[in-house]
């Protein structure tokens, strides 16, 4: 009964897991905008399970700055991750659960069980989150790599007569084939430009992705709002101080790799180094000795010699006793 009990929960656990895959590759799939209307992961259970265990309101706002850092902007994006992550901790302690029970008769596999199912739960906790974490700031560094150009069809568009909002609206359309990302970004802060105003959404932008190269860029339009200057000029020098930054900054992690790499090359060349210097000469010592020391050789006719001055030497001593 307990074994039948275990492989029904194990059936159902991996039907749970399997459908919050799915829910996972559903909710990963496609690029999300305003308005997106999807259906949640697991319908009308998706909130309850989302709150099944509880978190603070630091992580609720962390994980949903995460979110949107993603590019995930659905109106339930953050219930349906969590719904997601509590079902494959629950379906897990279950099982982990009922294993447990089942096989309390044997010495030492409820601990080992216990302690595998421990390992395991913190992996299924913790494994979503950094796998968001991975996509959220693979993002946020595209973004960062495609601004410059952004900034550079701005300058263009601005140069040719069109106004800041309008540009960076057909900038953003322009680049949906080459930047999704940025494009996806620029298109949202064309939607908040129109209700609030340009300089709001710029700093929104530069909140919601945390880098600091959008915070200068909402300064800088600021300021040339209010100062009444070009535009145009203010970007393209911009793009070029971005680009002459990455550039730098490239610079310097090549030259702090070199010294990361001294170490694990030395230890990895050091040992072949020494074999084949070192090699060739133990391997002739030994045929050497090993020749040598054959009836016949130097170094047993040494021996020999060794051996009877030691005995002519113990026969004196006998004789001056």
């Amino acid at each position: 009964m307990n074994t039948f009990l275990a492989l029904v929960t194990f059936v159902g656990v991996v039907f749970v897991v399997l459908l919050a895959a799915a829910a996972a590759r559903r909710l990963a799939r496609g690029k999300v905008s305003f308005g997106d209307d999807r259906p949640l992961a697991f319908g009308s259970l998706t909130v309850p399970l989302a709150y099944m265990f509880c978190i603070s309101r630091s992580s609720y706002a962390k994980l949903e700055k995460e979110l949107k850092q993603a590019g995930n902007y659905a109106p339930h994006a953050l219930e349906q991750f969590l719904a997601i992550r509590n079902v494959l901790v629950a379906g897990w302690i279950v099982f982990v659960t009922f294993a447990v029970f089942s096989a309390s008769r044997s010495d030492g596999a409820p601990l080992a069980l216990f302690i595998g199912g421990t390992a395991v739960l913190a992996v299924l906790f913790a494994l979503p989150r950094l796998m968001l974490q991975s996509k959220a700031g693979r993002r946020v560094r595209q973004i960062q790599t495609q601004l410059p150009d952004a900034l550079d069809m701005m300058s263009m568009c601005l140069s040719g007569g069109l106004p800041l909002q309008q540009a960076m609206l057909r900038v953003s359309s322009e680049l949906e084939t080459s930047h999704p990302q940025l494009a996806q970004e620029l298109a949202i802060v064309q939607h908040q430009a129109d209700t609030h105003s340009l300089s709001h959404a710029l700093q929104q932008f530069a909140e919601r992705i945390d880098a600091d190269e959008l915070r200068s860029l909402s300064a800088l339009v600021t300021q040339t709002e209010r100062l009444g200057t070009n535009v145009a000029s203010a970007l393209s020098d911009y793009a070029d101080s971005i680009r002459r930054a990455f550039r730098q900054r490239a610079e310097e992690q090549g030259n702090k790799t070199s010294v990361k790499m001294l170490l694990p090359i030395s230890l990895c060349l050091a040992p072949p180094v020494y074999i084949l210097l070192l090699a060739p000469a133990l391997l002739e010592l030994r045929e050497f000795v090993s020749r040598e020391t054959r009836p016949g050789g130097a170094l047993s006719q040494a021996s020999e010699n060794v051996g009877q001055f030691q005995q002519i030497q113990g026969d004196d001593d006998r004789r001056g006793r």
